[in-house]
């Protein structure tokens, strides 16, 4: 059962949906598009410490997602340099690389820079963040896993999209630098 959750998690579970969302765990309104990534819907998991997906899809099986959790936690430090943060970043890291152990994917390839932190200006969040490669039956994707924390909660998002997608690393900055603006409350 463990197993087929984190492949929802990861792959992003999108139920239909089109209307923007509001998370009240953390406050913040979701649009209805990010970096030309549509709004499919928000899913709340049975237990409550996994907390909510919100799915965004694009042309060309581009997906972005947010888990929106606590992890079974009452306190979670926010932003990136917190012991407890970093410690489940590694724990999402290595549930990922078990999905070729389970069978669930072929290949796992995690890039070779590790994990880093981003470092944007101005306002929001920032995140630890890895990029990895995954050869599923259908083809290879590009993914990438962002972590940060805010008001006692995880925010994690995955972006994907097909590894011969030349495209597919610019969209997904854009993704991650729209999402950031929207959990910072810029304006």
């Amino acid at each position: 059962m463990r197993a087929v959750l984190w492949v929802f998690l990861l792959f992003g579970f999108v139920p239909l949906g089109h209307a923007a969302t509001y998370e009240s765990s953390i406050e913040v309104s979701f649009p209805d598009e990010v970096a030309g990534l549509t709004f499919s819907g928000r899913e709340e998991f049975p237990q409550q410490d996994i907390g909510v997906h919100i799915g965004y899809e694009g042309s060309g099986l581009v997906q972005g997602s947010l888990y929106i959790y606590n992890a079974g936690l009452n306190t979670i430090p926010a932003g990136t340099a917190a012991p407890i943060v970093r410690q489940h970043f590694a724990q999402v890291i290595e549930d990922a690389k078990q999905l070729k152990l389970a069978g669930k994917v072929r290949t796992v390839r995690l890039s070779e820079a590790g994990d880093q932190v981003t470092n944007y200006a101005d306002c929001g969040p920032q995140f630890l963040w890895r990029a990895y490669e995954i050869e599923l039956p259908e083809g290879a994707i590009a993914s990438y896993t962002y972590l940060t924390a805010m008001k006692n909660r995880f925010v994690k998002l995955r972006i994907t999209h097909p590894k011969d997608d030349a495209q597919g690393p610019r969209d997904a900055e854009r993704f991650v630098q729209q999402i950031r603006k929207i959990l910072g409350g810029c304006q």
